[in-house]
């Protein structure tokens, strides 16, 4: 079952005209607050003159006095990776059986040493974020003829991204692990709307497929074609994931639009992946989809089908969802679930262009995109267990 997460707080944002001189204070208070917890390791522009910021440790962050430290050493470095051991791509026995031991810096480079494998360059800047000191080191940022643009988390998120350029894929790629992000919009309603609970979801689109599958029969679909008819179209769906995954929220992203686009549609989870309000689609957003496939159904197979057809793939819809919130906040009860975590964390904190199924790794199988470690002790060492 799900795993239920505290309604975090959001950060609002003042409204001249609208709020007063003391919700304008509590206001910035918040904004402060929240640059003060942010877990980046991005660099954060406090003051339009500031040349350098310091990038902020996960452990300014995720203070749990309830969590005992996990002290993993790496090139002589000590981090406390307790907040990570929950979403490591591989499983958390991976580092707990490295915990307060040996330096595991030639592990993760890849050397020739039992368990070895090689740690993606974002892998290793997120690192950073657990330092036990509480600060990270200041990223030392390539020269190249003028200053990067810097994003200022004090600030709404989405129309900063697109100044980023050529920058935004290693940015976007490069992980906060906060349960909460940045204020996307200035708008108080969009960003409302940017924001949705993991039960809205069934609440919203459920009584949908209720009511497509009552249309169906009352078209003439027989009952004993219902079950079938769903079950083609949550086929339908089961693809259409795929190709939305791979083609459209893993498009080239390098300019002003492209970048926004990308961040809005599904870069911002890339960034933020365990920001618990924003792990489903909001419904505003998901109904785009919703009625593409209505069309795409009602095309191919008419009023009476197309109804059982788009409800089945609605219904699938509904459990991918759920499924993508389980994958990151749920604790896999069987050997399935657990490597279906660990082939989504994958896909996360390690190699992006691969490993686009949700539900399902068959579409990735068909087109050529599993993970080079798919298959290996990495999925598969819970069998036998």
């Amino acid at each position: 079952m799900l795993r239920m997460t505290m309604s975090l707080q959001q950060v609002p944002t003042s409204t001249p005209g609208l709020l007063d001189s003391d919700a304008t204070v509590t206001e910035t208070t918040k904004q402060k607050t929240f640059v003060n917890n942010a877990e980046s390791v991005d660099d954060v522009n406090r003051e339009k003159h500031q040349s350098q910021s310091e990038e902020l440790s996960m452990k300014e962050v995720n203070d749990d006095s309830c969590r005992k430290p996990s002290l993993l050493t790496v090139n002589g470095k000590v981090y406390d990776v307790s907040s990570f051991l929950d979403v490591h791509p591989g499983g958390a026995d991976l580092i707990t059986e490295h915990l307060n031991g040996k330096d595991v810096g030639g592990i993760m480079a890849g050397l020739d040493e039992p368990g070895a494998h090689t740690h993606s360059k974002a892998a290793m800047k997120m690192l950073e974020q657990f330092l036990v000191n509480g600060k990270s080191e200041e990223r030392k940022e390539e020269s190249r003829g003028s200053e990067k643009f810097q994003i200022d988390l004090t600030k709404p998120i989405v129309p900063q991204v697109g100044l980023l350029g050529k920058d935004y894929d290693e940015w976007v790629h490069t992980p906060i692990l906060g349960k909460e992000s940045p204020r996307f919009y200035d708008n108080d309603f969009l960003e409302s709307l940017s924001r949705t609970n993991w039960w809205t979801i069934p609440l919203v689109w459920g009584p949908v497929v209720v009511f497509c599958q009552a249309r169906a029969l009352q078209f003439g679909v027989r009952q004993e074609m219902v079950v079938p008819w769903m079950i083609l179209g949550a086929a339908f769906w089961s693809f259409f994931e795929y190709l939305i995954h791979r083609f459209l929220f893993h498009m080239k992203a390098d300019t002003y639009w492209t970048a926004t686009a990308h961040y809005v549609l599904h870069g911002f989870h890339h960034k933020h992946p365990m920001d618990s309000k924003r792990l489903v689609f909001p419904p505003a957003f998901s109904s785009v989809f919703v009625y593409f496939f209505w069309c795409a159904a009602k095309v191919v197979f008419g009023n009476g089908v197309a109804h059982s057809v788009f409800g089945g793939g609605l219904l699938a819809y509904i459990g991918y969802d759920l499924t993508h919130y389980f994958l990151h906040y749920g604790n896999g009860f069987t050997n399935r679930l657990q490597n279906m975590k660990r082939y989504h964390l994958n896909h996360h904190f390690k190699v992006q262009t691969d490993g686009y199924g949700v539900t399902s790794e068959f579409w990735d199988w068909v087109f050529g995109t599993l993970p080079a470690n798919y298959g290996t002790e990495v999925y598969a060492k819970n069998k036998g267990r």
